[in-house]
């Protein structure tokens, strides 16, 4: 199947690198930084000392900035940097729920230490001669990153003013976008590796899920450790009726469920267990500037149709990582020509080579997602 191609940019023209333009050293505990943060998140900042000289120099930066200063612009994405930064970087280490994670510097170049076996199979009994063994060698090879973008408009004018609104809505939604951009790359990157992977692997892909297809991941991925299965709920909620019971009464059918699972789908909307696995619902919100191919719905962040199967007590194959941290922007918007504000996240993901078999994965294409 081909993969749809996901685009996790934000085109600007004219693009500046804002780190570029700044002509004094900003630190994110300095008093105009705290200032900042307290004013877009709506604090009051009296009791902060200095804070009525801090209040007038972000005032002045917004003045200069609407003149076209682009020191002051270079000054103001800074401490919108410092903002962001520090809460997204802290959701990002929430990828570690499909392996390890790692936050790199940026100058550091990012390899992947795996070992594997090589060789004959290990024999029981020698054959005419000393018995055979595999041999264990390392393979290091390095992982390329790739970069998440999002950006919003500003308004100076506002900032001028000290009404910081807008400020925070539009940190906020740079936040969420990049986030949701990096779960979604880094999904179709596992998905993809699984794929096209060669050998042993467990995958099921249908158009609908089965629970012949489902429990025959599950049983294969249980032999490493306990498995968690992540998911959307339009994927999940499919496993709520093969947790009920046929039996028979005379020439009667009864089929049901039991009372303590009926408690946990009211509580829940779905099953947190099934056959002794964790059901684990992946939040997916809409991509609203997104529509599907009918053009009646949203798209979803994530592939809503695709699911993975984790194991517990084990080393996952998977590694995630974010490079530094953001980078700042300052351009005009390709589509509508308004200066606008991007900043850049580098995010690297890798499936172990020769180790995609840890990972269970199966695809409804009923739901979809990929196309």
């Amino acid at each position: 199947m081909e993969v749809y191609q996901m685009n996790t940019t934000y085109e600007l023209n004219n693009l500046r690198k804002d780190a570029d333009y700044l002509n004094r050293e900003m630190r994110a505990t300095s008093i105009v930084s705290e200032v900042f943060s307290a004013m877009v998140n709506g604090k009051k900042v009296g009791a902060i000392k200095g804070a009525d000289k801090a209040v007038n120099y972000i005032k002045e930066l917004g003045v200069r900035a609407e003149n076209g200063d682009f020191n002051a612009v270079a000054e103001l994405n800074t401490l919108r940097r410092f903002v962001i930064e520090t809460p997204l970087l802290q959701e990002m280490k929430m990828l570690s729920i499909f392996g390890s994670y790692q936050a790199v510097g940026f100058d550091e170049t990012i390899e992947r230490e795996i070992y594997k076996h090589v060789g004959e199979r290990s024999r029981e009994q020698a054959a005419g001669g000393d018995v055979v063994f595999p041999a264990i060698v390392k393979e290091v090879y390095p992982v390329a990153t790739f970069t998440v973008s999002g950006g919003y408009a500003v308004d100076y004018r506002r900032v001028a003013l000290g009404d910081m609104s807008k400020e925070n809505e539009g940190m906020e939604q740079v936040r969420i976008d990049i986030r949701n951009k990096a779960n979604r790359a880094i999904i179709k990157k596992i998905y993809q590796a699984i794929h096209d992977a060669t050998g042993v692997k467990y995958a099921f892909e249908n158009a609908g899920l089965t629970k012949a297809g489902v429990d025959g991941v599950l049983t294969k991925i249980r032999r490493y450790g306990r498995p968690t299965v992540i998911g959307d709920y339009a994927l999940l909620s499919q496993f709520t009726p093969w947790a009920g019971y046929v039996g028979t009464i005379s020439a009667n059918t009864i089929t049901g469920i039991s009372e303590a699972q009926m408690n946990e789908i009211a509580q829940n909307g779905l099953l947190g267990m099934y056959n002794g696995a964790v059901l684990a619902e992946i939040d997916n919100p809409y991509d609203e500037t997104t529509l599907n191919s009918a053009g009646t719905d949203f798209e979803t962040m994530l592939p809503a149709g695709l699911g993975f199967i984790v194991p517990a007590g084990g080393q996952s194959p998977i590694a995630t990582y974010t490079r530094g941290g953001l980078t700042s922007f300052t351009g005009n918007n390709v589509k509508n020509g308004r200066v606008e504000t991007r900043f850049d996240l580098s995010v690297g993901c890798d499936l172990a080579k020769g180790q995609e078999y840890k990972i269970g994965m199966f695809y409804d294409s009923n739901v979809g997602g990929l196309n």
